[in-house]
């Protein structure tokens, strides 16, 4: 119940605190480009994310999206999937794809995926993916 209501409080806040994505760095591999963003709210990182744009664009790699704990459940994953999302479309990008693993005990491959799934992630081999509606920058289903 106590972890409910801390949930609660944070999406109320959200609505409030001011939440930023920063780009903390590029840097060229024999592939692409790794860049690495940071989610910031006032009381410090809540997440990151780093994507691979590789030469052919052919599609968007997300690397890693990682929320903090005490900020899950409270929107930002979901900003920072957005945020990955947007980046391929203004880059030319018709897909985003990964791999997802969680690096947390308390969160199974099998929910990640799920959470994946219904944003409009499909199965692809190893991977997961999503199509891109590039013309208006927009998520194809």
């Amino acid at each position: 119940m106590a972890r409910r209501h801390i949930h609660e409080e944070i999406r109320t806040m959200l609505k409030i605190i001011d939440v930023r994505i920063t780009e903390l760095y590029r840097s060229r591999t024999e592939y692409g480009e790794l860049r690495c963003h940071r989610l910031n709210v006032p009381e410090g990182k809540a997440g990151e994310l780093i994507i691979n744009i590789p030469e052919n664009k052919k599609a968007l790699s997300i690397e890693e999206i990682f929320v903090d704990r005490i900020f899950r459940n409270a929107g930002f994953g979901s900003r920072l999937l957005d945020f990955a999302e947007k980046t391929a479309c203004e880059l030319g990008i018709r897909s985003v794809e990964l791999r997802p693993f969680s690096t947390d005990p308390l969160i199974s491959d099998r929910e990640l995926r799920e959470w994946y799934y219904e944003r409009g992630y499909i199965p692809d081999g190893e991977k997961i993916r999503k199509k891109m509606n590039i013309q208006n920058f927009g998520v194809m289903t």
